[in-house]
């Protein structure tokens, strides 16, 4: 197995239990949630600079969203997420689409998947054209990395009176650069 090929599959390791959780806990259903909880492994631990961590044994969010002292849960990787909403926020398609990669995937509530820069490109700029985001809150709920190279981040906003969820998968290019690779977003 190529080593890109295990860095995704551990990724996904990491990302699929808390698609999980999020099913269950969307569904109303509280009994769905018994037994799911779990504890962040050393592997799961934000491990970019200027991040705090917790220790395996301890509870609740590692940081806040954004601190008081002005950095960005997450570090590096929760600065790129927070950057593709303020560019969607300023309604900037061109910002937005150098956040990603060229061979990202995006799957929006009520849109159909875009795969690669011109399908996203477009669903960005659909995106952008309604208005709903511009005034929107958004905050970093967790951030994951996994083997330094990978990351996962799921955020919380709110836009005009309705609560959205996202995931977003981002892969740390050569030149030490993180983008977007997938982001996935769904009605809260």
């Amino acid at each position: 197995m190529s080593t890109i090929s295990q860095r995704k599959a551990l990724l996904l390791a990491a990302v699929i239990p808390a698609f999980l959780v999020a099913g269950c806990g969307a569904s109303g259903n509280p009994q769905a949630m018994k037994g799911a909880e779990s504890q962040p492994t050393e592997s799961m631990m934000p491990t970019e600079s200027g991040t705090e961590s917790m220790s395996p044994t301890e509870s609740g969010p590692p940081m806040m969203s954004p601190s008081p002292t002005g950095t960005v849960k997450g570090g590096k990787v929760g600065a790129v997420v927070m950057a593709y909403f303020d560019a969607v926020k300023s309604g900037n398609v061109d910002e937005i689409m150098k956040l990603f990669l060229d061979t990202a995937v995006v799957e929006l509530d009520g849109v159909p998947t875009a795969e690669g820069s011109s399908a996203v490109r477009k669903v960005i700029q659909q995106q952008v054209q309604s208005g709903q985001h511009a005034q929107g809150t958004h905050t970093i709920d967790e951030v994951h990395t996994v083997g330094g190279e990978d990351a996962f981040v799921r955020t919380t906003s709110t836009m005009q009176g309705q609560t959205m969820r996202a995931f977003f998968i981002l892969t740390k290019q050569d030149n030490g650069k993180w983008k977007i690779a997938r982001l996935m977003s769904n009605k809260g």
